[in-house]
C-alpha cells in the first residue's frame, strides 16, 4: 500500500468507528500506519496494543 492509501484506509476506519461512538487515539493510528507500512509485524503490533491496553497475557 502507498502512504496515501494507508492514510485513506485509516481515516475511513476512524470515521466508521466515530459513527459508532468509538474514538481512535493518535498512538493507535501511528501503530496502524507502521503495521500497514510493514515497519512492524502483526506480532509486534499486537504486543504493543496489548501493552497499551494493560493486557498481561
Amino acid at each position: 500500500m502507498s502512504q496515501k492509501e494507508i492514510e485513506v484506509a485509516i481515516n475511513n476506519a476512524e470515521v466508521s468507528l466515530n459513527m459508532e461512538g468509538l474514538f481512535v487515539s493518535k498512538q493507535t493510528k501511528i501503530l496502524c500506519k507502521k503495521l500497514l507500512s510493514q515497519e512492524i509485524t502483526m506480532e509486534e503490533y499486537l504486543k504493543l496494543v496489548k501493552q497499551k491496553a494493560g493486557v498481561t497475557s
